[in-house]
């Protein structure tokens, strides 16, 4: 958190002032106070409580901007203003509504003045997304049901995790953007990249610690912003593009699965740990050597996708069936081990 503190405070001396109007460093500011500060900073910026509503079992806050007295109404442009904050445990959300473009569009070139990283600048229908470490903000035109139109500017900064909390590999998926990665692990840690599933199908991703045994590979779900974690690859070869063509050794991958699986973990051992036979598909399949996504056991391979390595490819036409049984094949003594494990986030996480 205290990064996060530190960048806004060098982001604050950065920006310029936009006058009497209000600018991407006053939310940012905002977003980063707690509660009671918080209500003392939108009072003093003419910004009072209008209320509360609910979303999701979260109180929100409302705040409205007072109005300006004037002897000259006719002249009086009628400006809309308000806010809506709240707080988790995790995260805080902190959202700016304005009915003047200008002022939002301000808003827009200071967030790229500030090197926020932005990979659908073009779009006009789910908003423009901005990210900067655990920093997020979500630009938006939206049309009222009046007509009229409001601007926004959702800010979400994120807590990050004590190092602790970071044992297994499914507990990297609470990382939720490359940027996110980037703000706990450190820029030289995380490098962006295309893995190449095959000639034809290739995806952005973002490859913490590349080339060494505690290598993981995120694969988003949106692409172009490169976030919302699809799945995790840990193991195997690294069809990556700086890693491909790489000759260096890169030692046995060191992360475990909370079932306790890891790379180079034995047939006979991943069977002991399941509690049972489980199939994989065989090597002509389109999916050669992937246990087949269910539950027969303790292990859920339908959210911890496992692909096997053999070391004797030709040693039982077992593997040419569609399917085999673990039990089945363990007698032939091929070599058959954890090659690797391709993990897709939880309900909670998505």
């Amino acid at each position: 958190m205290r990064g996060s503190l530190l960048f806004l405070i060098s982001f604050l001396i950065a920006c310029s002032v936009h006058g009497q109007g209000y600018s991407v460093k006053d939310f940012l500011y905002a977003s980063s106070l707690s509660p009671k500060k918080l209500e003392s900073y939108l009072n003093k910026k003419k910004f009072v409580p209008g209320g509360r509503s609910s979303r999701n079992d979260i109180v929100v806050n409302v705040y409205h901007r007072k109005p300006e007295k004037s002897k000259k109404k006719k002249d009086t442009l009628n400006i809309t203003r308000s806010i809506e904050t709240y707080h988790t445990k995790s995260n805080s959300s902190f959202t700016y509504f304005t009915s003047l473009k200008n002022e939002y569009t301000e808003s827009l070139e200071e967030l790229k003045e500030a090197e926020f990283f932005c990979g659908n600048e073009k779009d006009t229908t789910t908003g423009i997304l901005f990210q900067k470490r655990n920093i997020s903000v979500l630009a938006k035109r939206n049309i009222e049901t009046d007509g009229d139109t409001l601007y926004s500017l959702a800010i979400n900064q994120q807590v990050l995790p004590l190092p602790q909390d970071i044992q297994f590999a499914e507990d990297l998926l609470q990382f939720y953007s490359h940027e996110y990665l980037v703000s706990f692990f450190g820029q030289k840690n995380v490098i962006r990249d295309v893995y190449y599933f095959s000639e034809k199908e290739v995806a952005k991703c973002s490859v913490l610690f590349p080339k060494t045994s505690r290598q993981a590979v995120f694969i988003w779900e949106d692409n172009v912003n490169l976030c919302k974690p699809a799945y995790l690859i840990i193991g195997g070869n690294m069809n990556a593009g700086t890693i491909t063509n790489y000759d260096g050794i890169i030692s046995e991958n060191v992360w475990n699965s909370k079932d306790g699986i890891y790379s180079g973990m034995s047939l006979n051992s991943l069977m002991k740990l399941n509690g049972s036979s489980f199939k994989f598909y065989g090597k002509n399949s389109d999916s050669p050597y992937m246990i087949v996504p269910e539950k027969t056991g303790a292990i859920n391979f339908k959210t911890n996708r496992v692909v096997l390595g053999c070391l004797n490819p030709t040693g039982s036409r077992l593997l040419n069936n569609a399917t085999i049984g673990a039990d089945e094949i363990l007698s032939d003594n091929l070599g058959l081990y954890v090659y690797m494990m391709m993990i897709l986030p939880s309900a909670n996480n998505r």
